[in-house]
């Protein structure tokens, strides 16, 4: 049986044995994830709540990196297969009044209606807004100005092509998203290290042009766990007035520094760095680039020898993000992580319609 058949037999299971029921009223659901960002505690606050399919820039949905064709043919296959929303499209807006936490103020000392941590021990918390007015207010918000899709790309455009399978659909028309202000404070995003498991030059010439464009400097070689910490903590120092790369080669660990240009560091460290200095082509960085979230992992990749070279860079900033998008601009793959994640499954948009049909 193909996995997405079986996916669609268990969920009509389960609506069948009434293991998952649909709410009484239409509600936006309020979610809060506290979160520890390098030591501090904070909140994500944001909902949870249908939105409206677009194409791309017609009212206002805007991607910020390009997509992978394999794992966007599995999100179109298993929507329509499914007819369900389990895992929700990373949405981001601007709001400096911070419209919705105002709103969202008068459910958060009441129980949740569910709550869970995740395997990093990060807590996450819904609430149910159902009233009207309010519904209607956070609506308005979001019509108003235009939304980012920090993470889920590819859901989203499986799920746009359903829609033009299917024009005459509501539910096909929507899609379960989750909605969070860029200027909520809550929102953290972390850099995508680089591995690179082959050199088609000598360390030594790689050393030589990358000198040429770059000041290169040594921060330490053959160091403990705490230099390697100490090294992170240097190559993020003036990121916001130079490009500021960390490179691991063998048991040295060197810091790259040139002046900042308007280009994002991902843009420069794709460009300038593995394609121009390094020599590599897209295609053969297909087969020999990978990405890390864990600096450490990088680390231990070149110090095992597994990896030729590492790349530790500085997270993209926020505002380098909209000013990309508003110039039409795509970021390249793995340019982000935004932190944190939202967990799947605490609540799902689900076609009650065409599981009616499937039991009759």
């Amino acid at each position: 049986m193909a996995p997405y058949q079986q996916v669609r037999e268990r969920l009509a299971e389960w609506l069948g044995n009434k293991i998952i029921q649909p709410d009484s009223k239409l509600a936006i659901y309020v979610y809060r994830i506290t979160y520890q960002d390098e030591g501090r505690q904070k909140e994500n606050l944001g909902f949870f709540a249908l939105g409206k399919l677009e194409e791309y820039l017609s009212h206002g949905v805007t991607p910020h990196e390009n997509i992978l064709a394999s794992p966007r043919e599995d999100r179109l296959r298993l929507r329509l297969a499914v007819q369900a929303d389990f895992g929700p499209v990373y949405m981001i807006y601007l709001d400096s009044e911070k419209t919705f936490e105002k709103l969202a103020a008068q459910v958060l000392n009441l129980p949740p209606l569910a709550a869970a941590k995740d395997l990093a021990g990060e807590l996450h918390q819904i609430w149910a807004l159902t009233d009207e007015e309010t519904v209607r207010q956070v609506a308005d918000l979001l019509a108003s100005r235009p939304v980012l899709i920090a993470d889920g790309h590819h859901r989203y455009d499986a799920a746009l092509e359903t829609y033009r399978r299917n024009p005459n659909s509501s539910w096909f028309a929507h899609r379960l998203m989750g909605f969070f202000n860029s200027e909520g404070g809550g929102l953290s995003i972390q850099p995508i290290h680089r591995l690179l498991y082959d050199l088609k030059l000598s360390e030594k010439e790689c050393l030589g042009r990358l000198s040429k464009d770059f000041e290169v400097s040594i921060l330490y070689a053959a160091g403990s766990e705490e230099d390697f910490l100490n090294g992170q903590k240097t190559v993020r120092e003036n990121a916001d007035k130079e490009h500021r790369f960390g490179l691991l080669l063998d048991d040295i660990f060197y810091l790259l520094v040139c002046p900042r240009t308007e280009n994002l560091d991902v843009s420069v460290l794709n460009a300038e760095i593995l394609k121009n200095i390094f020599a590599f082509s897209d295609k053969q960085l297909q087969r020999v680039l990978d990405y890390s979230k864990d600096a450490s992992g990088v680390a231990e990749g070149v110090g095992n020898g597994k990896a030729r070279a590492g790349f530790i860079l500085n997270p993209t900033r926020m505002a380098e993000i909209w000013k990309m998008v508003r110039s039409d601009r795509k970021l390249p793959p793995k340019s982000t992580f935004f932190y944190p994640k939202l967990l799947t499954g605490l609540v799902m948009n689900i076609n009650a319609e065409f599981y009616k049909e499937s039991s009759g």
